[in-house]
């Protein structure tokens, strides 16, 4: 029999991929415009970069497939948190299953206001 070599815990400086991570909240956008969608992700990235950056978010847009024009939220959210120029973003990936994005939170920066 050989010697169990004990396990080395990972170092904590090493960020954790979005793969598989657990959502600190989740934001339904089903149902809303364009718009209003991203109103409402803005004040999600806002609050959460303040009350915990680094934070995981799962942002629902639905996969668009109901849609009489095809997908609309999945893309101009997508678009919305790769130009995010606050800061707020820290990185992004589309969700499993693809009806929505995982994002971890950055830090607080400037307001950029979504774009309809």
């Amino acid at each position: 029999m050989g010697k169990r070599r004990p396990t080395t815990p990972s170092p904590p400086d090493l960020p954790e991929t979005l793969h598989g991570a657990v959502a600190d909240a989740e934001l339904d956008l089903h149902g809303m415009n364009v718009q209003q969608a991203l109103r409402r992700v803005e004040n999600l990235l806002e609050t959460w970069a303040r009350r915990q950056p680094g934070a995981v978010l799962r942002v629902v847009t639905g996969k668009g497939t109901r849609s009489a024009d095809g997908p609309v939220l999945l893309g101009a959210v997508g678009d919305f948190l790769r130009e995010e120029t606050g800061g707020r973003v820290a990185e992004m990936i589309r969700a499993a299953g693809g009806g929505g994005w995982m994002v971890r939170v950055g830090r607080t920066g400037g307001r950029s206001g979504p774009r309809a």
